[in-house]
């Protein structure tokens, strides 16, 4: 298996993990109420933090400035440009893999 199998389907497996992971940026309030939702810059990967969809998700409803919803359209647009980053790596992976077959 480890010879025969692993190395082919070795980006494959990487481009799973990487679309999971964008697919994970999109999932708002799922990461929202996973991740802790606390607003401090963590000391640590295990302590509860923000993520900037939890970010929109919490603070659109209370943004009445101009420059407070300029921020946080900002903040979509940053997550966006992440999204389609690992979504564009992810089919380059499985475009060589389709390749070398």
């Amino acid at each position: 298996m480890r010879i025969a199998v692993l190395p082919p389907a070795r980006s494959g497996i990487v481009g799973a993990t990487v679309l999971g992971l964008g697919r994970a940026l999109g999932e708002t309030m799922a990461v929202t109420m996973v991740i802790g939702n606390r607003p401090q810059i963590p000391h640590s990967l295990f302590s509860p933090a923000y993520t900037l969809a939890s970010v929109i998700a919490n603070e659109f409803s209370e943004a009445t400035g101009d420059l407070h919803l300029a921020a946080l359209a900002e903040m979509g647009l940053i997550l966006f440009g992440v999204s389609v980053i690992l979504n564009a790596i992810a089919r380059l992976l499985v475009y060589s893999v389709r390749s070398r077959a």
